[in-house]
C-alpha cells in the first residue's frame, strides 16, 4: 500500500474511534472542496452549509466501507457529496412535478374551467408517460436541465458523464418528447371532446 492510502486508511481509523484530531483533519481538508461543490450545484449557500454536515455524517455512517485500495480518501468523499447534492435536487425536481400537476385556480371565476382543466390534467400525463418511456440516461439529464434548472456542464458533473454525453442526452429525450408529443396529439381529438360523441344510432331506426 502506497503512504497516501496508507495515510487515509489510518486516518479513517481514527475518525471512526471519534479522534477529535482525525476528525479536524478531514473537515479541513474537505468541508470547503464540498462547500464549492454544493454552491456549484444547489446554487444556495445555505444547501452547501448542510451538505457539508450531511456529507461528514454520511461519510462517519459508511465510515467503515472505505476502501484506500478503491479509490482515494478524497474521491470517496466528493463521491458521497455529490451523491447527497443529486438527491436533494431530484426531490426538488419531484416537488416542482407535484406542483406542475396540481390544477390552478382560474384567475376570471372561482370555478375552474372544466375543459382547460382536462386539457392541463391530460398534457400533465402524457408528459409524465413520455418522460417514463425515455432512457434512464435521457429522462435524468432532461429533468436536471428543465425541471432542475442545470446547464449541461452541470449535469455532466452530476451524472458524472462527459459533457458532449449530457449534451447528446439532452438532446435526444428532448428530440423523443416532441416526437411522442407530435404523434400523439395527430393521433387524438383534444382532451374537451372526450365523451361528446353522439350514440351511435342504428342504420335502420332513425332518430326517435
Amino acid at each position: 500500500m502506497s503512504k497516501d492510502k496508507d495515510t487515509d486508511a489510518r486516518m479513517m481509523a481514527a475518525f471512526l474511534q471519534k479522534d477529535p484530531a482525525a476528525a479536524d483533519e478531514l473537515y479541513a481538508r474537505y468541508a470547503s472542496r464540498i462547500y464549492g461543490l454544493g454552491l456549484v450545484l444547489l446554487k444556495n449557500t445555505t444547501d452547501a452549509e448542510d451538505l457539508v454536515q450531511d456529507t461528514f455524517v454520511k461519510v462517519w455512517r459508511r465510515g467503515s466501507s472505505f476502501d484506500p485500495l478503491r479509490a482515494p480518501l478524497d474521491v470517496w468523499v466528493l463521491l458521497i457529496a455529490r451523491s447527497i447534492a443529486i438527491d436533494l435536487l431530484r426531490r426538488r425536481t419531484l416537488e416542482a412535478r407535484k406542483l406542475a400537476s396540481e390544477p390552478r385556480r382560474s384567475e376570471v371565476s372561482d370555478e375552474p374551467d372544466p375543459e382547460r382543466y382536462a386539457e392541463h390534467s391530460d398534457l400533465i400525463q402524457r408528459a409524465r408517460k413520455a418522460m417514463e418511456r425515455l432512457p434512464p440516461g435521457q429522462r435524468s439529464a432532461v429533468e436536471l436541465a428543465y425541471l432542475g434548472e442545470r446547464s449541461s456542464t452541470q449535469v455532466a458533473e452530476l451524472e458524472n458523464v462527459p459533457v458532449g454525453t449530457a449534451k447528446s442526452r439532452i438532446r435526444a429525450g428532448i428530440a423523443t418528447l416532441r416526437r411522442t408529443f407530435a404523434e400523439e396529439s395527430s393521433a387524438r381529438p383534444p382532451t374537451y371532446l372526450y365523451g361528446r360523441a353522439e350514440p351511435i344510432r342504428s342504420s335502420g331506426g332513425g332518430a326517435r
